[in-house]
């Protein structure tokens, strides 16, 4: 009966998990928030299974969610998963090499820059290219995300964490968004003023319409957080070579609030075609 009562918060299309099991390899910032936001919404916790590299701190980190009973290694957890998230960082994409999925999983992946066509000369299982706003955001369940494509499978697992999802034209699309998160912990943390973003915006939103949908989510984010201390949030968006940073560094180097954004789409295109490079000197 206590089971039914907390399935009952999970939004209908959820239903499709219905006796599904969800595996997260990785469980940094981002996995743990997933997990954290499945569970809150009612997800049994029999039904997760969780992969990870084993430091203290993530270790540590499973703990305190009562989750050791919940954890498998990678291989298991792809042979065994309906619906397998990666969650782990995009450099780590090798590390799934000669693993195998089983027949009726269905992939999420979360990684940034990894494009289907990387992800195909991975994996045999359908494929969803998922990108997500930040744990913050996921855990005070104001979160929003994309799909590529954006089918019932993925519909229903980012549905379940309460995420809302933003349509997409095309998967390039996607690139543009996972820009687009990073933006309000940089207007956070930087003094960028409203009419520079306003016109930075609207640029955007010419280029790629999923920013008329981000663009008020951004301000709304940028509105709550006002004031609050908002370093960590930006820390954890920012990765060593990553988009965020490439964004900040241009601002430093005294770039326009536009040109910034472009320093991050162009750094997402890099890193996109430096994973891909990877993925293909690994299979060689």
């Amino acid at each position: 009966m206590k089971e039914t009562a907390m399935l009952s918060n999970i939004d209908p299309a959820a239903g499709l998990l219905d006796g599904k099991i969800i595996g997260v390899a990785g469980f940094g910032h981002l996995g743990s928030s997933v997990v954290s936001a499945l569970l809150t919404r009612g997800f049994p916790r029999e039904r997760l299974m969780i992969s990870c590299g084993g430091s203290a701190k993530t270790l540590s980190r499973i703990r305190e969610a009562g989750l050791e009973g919940r954890l498998a290694e990678t291989p298991e957890l792809l042979r065994r998963a309906d619906v397998a998230v990666l969650a782990a960082r995009p450099q780590q994409l090798t590390r799934f090499r000669g693993m195998k999925t089983g027949r009726d999983t269905s992939i999420l992946s979360f990684m940034a820059g990894v494009s289907l066509e990387t992800l195909r000369g991975r994996f045999s299982a359908p494929l969803y290219r998922v990108m997500c706003s930040g744990p913050e955001t996921i855990t005070e369940g104001c979160g929003v995300d994309v799909s590529f494509p954006a089918e019932a499978v993925s519909r229903a697992v980012l549905e379940a964490a309460g995420l809302k999802l933003f349509e997409l034209s095309c998967e390039s699309e996607l690139d543009s968004f996972t820009v687009g998160i990073c933006i309000p912990p940089i207007l956070l943390n930087t003094g960028i003023e409203a009419e520079e973003k306003n016109s930075a915006m609207l640029k955007m939103a010419r280029r790629y319409p999923v920013y008329r949908e981000l663009s008020p989510w951004i301000d709304g984010i940028v509105a709550s957080q006002a004031g609050k201390e908002n370093a960590a949030s930006l820390a954890n968006v920012s990765t060593k070579g990553g988009v965020t940073e490439a964004m900040v560094e241009a601002l430093k180097g005294g770039s326009s609030f536009y040109g910034a954004i472009e320093a991050g789409l162009a750094r997402n295109i890099e890193l996109r075609d430096e994973m891909k490079r990877q993925v293909g000197s690994a299979a060689a």
